[in-house]
């Protein structure tokens, strides 16, 4: 029954373009995750998603090219948690809050992004400079970071002279950083930063630093 199951499931996958090349994607990125894009093998790549390399190359051109679609997935997945919150609660105070919150919840519950944004690093950034899309997913946020940080201004509960994208890179790395090092941090400070103690703690204390840091 499984078995007629994957045979199944993979007959629709052909049939449906677009949720082959996902379906890929998906699976590149594990891959990816894994080995970063010198050690991961179009091979593997093709083993697990149950194609083969034919197909993968009918839709993606060369490693580069699945390794940019796989980067600018996770992209969108980290943004899309943030895209869905709502800022216009009347304090902005609380809007801060469910902002830092979110974004450290994305890094606390997808390992695979933080780890491919780690690999990515190691590599310069060479194929996000050529992923122009991404760049794109950014606007919308800082236009509301802007708007919120605008109404605390105008109501006097948040300072003047905030330069935005300083606020930005502050909040994402007040959870990529924890997370990213969680385990070396663990063994050189002697506590189980994994433990949902410790990270609820850590995400309380993200969001009382952006806030005090806004405060006015």
């Amino acid at each position: 029954m499984e078995a007629e199951a994957e045979k199944l499931a993979k007959r629709k996958r052909i049939r449906d373009p677009l949720r082959t090349q996902q379906h890929i994607i998906d699976t590149a990125v594990e891959e990816f995750t894994e080995r970063g894009f010198d050690g991961a093998r179009i091979d593997a790549i093709a083993e697990q998603s149950q194609t083969n390399k034919s197909l993968i190359y009918k839709y993606f051109n060369s490693k580069e090219e699945l390794y940019i679609a796989s980067l600018a997935d996770t992209y969108e997945k980290l943004r899309a948690s943030q895209h869905e919150i709502d800022l216009d609660h009347p304090n902005p105070n609380e809007s801060m809050r469910k902002l830092v919150e979110s974004t450290f919840d994305v890094f606390a519950n997808n390992p695979k992004i933080v780890r491919m944004l780690t690999h990515e690093n190691v590599q310069n950034a060479r194929f996000l400079k050529q992923a122009v899309s991404i760049k794109m997913l950014y606007t919308p946020l800082i236009d509301k970071l802007a708007h919120v940080i605008r109404k605390g201004q105008e109501q006097g509960i948040f300072r003047p002279n905030i330069e935005l994208k300083n606020l930005y890179i502050s909040i994402s790395a007040l959870g990529y950083f924890y997370f990213s090092n969680i385990h070396t941090l663990s063994i050189v400070l002697d506590e189980d930063l994994q433990s949902a103690k410790l990270v609820t703690q850590q995400r309380e204390q993200a969001v009382e630093m952006v806030l005090s840091f806004l405060r006015k």
